[in-house]
C-alpha cells in the first residue's frame, strides 16, 4: 500500500492493509496534517490576506519560535493532533494488532511478523510492542511534541502491560550493520562502501534474489565476488580472535607469558575480542539471504572447529 494514497487513519484498520506498512501509515498521517496545517497557516499570514496583528513580545513565544524555527500556531496544532487524534486512532489500531496477532501467543515466543533479515539480530516477538517502539521513536523526531509522544508511548505501553522503563519497552535498531569497504563496479569502475544489510539500493523482487546495484551506473554487483569477499573477511577474523592477547580484568594490563593463570595483581585474564559470535551470526544472516553456499559451509566449518563459540 502506498502511503501518499492514504491520508489518514480514522481509527481504522483496513483488512488490505500489511501491518508493516500500518508503520509507515502513522507517521504519514502526522506529517500530512502537519503539512496541510503549515500551509493554511502560511495563507493566513500572507500581507494583505488578513487584518495585520501586533507582533507578540511575550518571552514565552520567542522562545517558543527560536528554538524550533516552527510557527506558534503550527506547534500547537502539531501538539493537539498527536494528543487528541492522532491518540484515539493509535490506541485503536494497537488494540486491533495486539488482538489479532499476538492475542492468542505467548509472549516468549518468536512471531512470523518479522522475517529473518540480513541484519536481523533481536528477538522480536511481539508485534504490537513493536510498533509501538517505532512508530513513537519516529514521532519523537519532532521536537515540539516531545512530551505528548512520551505520554502516548507511556500510556501505550500500559495498554499492553508492557512497563515504561523496562528493557523491552526501550528502542534499538532492529538491523545490525557490515560494511564491506572498496566495492568496485565491474561495469564503470565505481568504487565506494557497500553496507550488505542495510544498502539503500538493494534491489529485491519476490520472484528472485536481492541484487546490490551500482549507485553510479545502476548495474548488479558480482554476488561472487562479495561471496569470496566475504568469506576472506570472516577468516581474518577467526585468525585475529584466535591470536588476540589475554587482558587482566584489574589492571587491565596485558598477559605478557604464557604460562601463568592469574596476572600478577591477582586478577583474572581475559579475552581482548569477544563478540565473534555476533560476527558469526551477521555473516550467516547475509549467506542465507543471498544463497551464499561457500560462505555458508565456511561458518558450518567454524562453529564445527570451535564448538565453545556458540556458548
Amino acid at each position: 500500500m502506498d502511503p501518499a494514497n492514504y491520508g489518514g487513519i480514522k481509527g481504522k484498520l483496513p483488512s488490505h492493509v500489511h501491518y508493516g506498512e500500518v508503520i509507515l501509515v502513522v507517521p504519514h498521517s502526522y506529517i500530512v496534517a502537519v503539512y496541510h496545517s503549515m500551509r493554511e497557516e502560511l495563507r493566513r499570514n500572507t500581507p494583505g490576506s488578513t487584518p495585520i496583528k501586533r507582533r507578540q513580545t511575550s518571552q514565552v513565544s520567542q522562545d517558543v519560535d527560536g528554538e524550533s524555527g516552527a510557527m506558534p500556531g503550527l506547534i500547537t496544532f502539531s501538539q493537539d493532533y498527536v494528543a487528541n487524534e492522532l491518540m484515539q486512532n493509535f490506541f485503536t489500531i494497537t488494540q486491533k494488532i495486539q488482538k489479532k496477532v499476538t492475542g492468542t501467543r505467548h509472549v516468549t515466543e518468536p512471531s512470523e511478523m518479522f522475517p529473518v533479515l540480513p541484519g536481523s539480530y533481536l528477538p522480536l516477538n511481539n508485534p504490537a510492542l513493536e510498533f509501538i517502539k517505532y512508530v513513537c521513536e519516529v514521532l519523537s523526531l519532532d521536537s515540539n511534541i516531545t512530551n505528548q509522544v512520551n505520554k502516548l508511548k507511556r500510556d501505550l505501553l500500559r495498554l499492553i502491560d508492557v512497563g515504561e522503563f523496562s528493557e523491552d519497552a526501550q528502542f534499538h535498531d532492529p538491523c545490525r550493520s557490515y560494511i564491506l569497504p572498496e566495492v568496485i563496479c565491474r561495469n564503470c569502475n565505481f568504487c565506494r562502501d557497500l553496507d550488505l544489510c542495510k544498502d539503500p539500493l538493494l534491489g529485491q523482487d519476490g520472484s528472485v534474489l536481492p541484487q546490490w546495484i551500482c549507485s553510479n551506473c545502476q548495474s548488479e554487483y558480482d554476488s561472487d565476488t562479495i561471496e569470496m569477499c566475504l568469506v576472506e573477511a570472516l577468516q581474518k577474523k577467526l585468525m585475529a580472535f584466535t591470536l588476540q592477547d589475554l587482558v587482566c580484568m584489574k589492571c587491565k594490563g596485558i598477559k605478557e607469558a604464557n604460562m601463568p593463570v592469574y596476572c600478577p595483581c591477582a586478577g583474572d585474564f581475559n579475552l581482548t575480542i569477544s563478540a565473534l559470535i555476533e560476527q558469526v551470526d551477521a555473516f550467516r544472516n547475509i549467506a542465507q539471504n543471498y544463497n551464499m553456499p561457500h560462505l555458508l559451509e565456511t561458518i558450518a566449518w567454524l562453529m564445527q572447529q570451535n564448538p565453545n563459540l556458540s556458548k
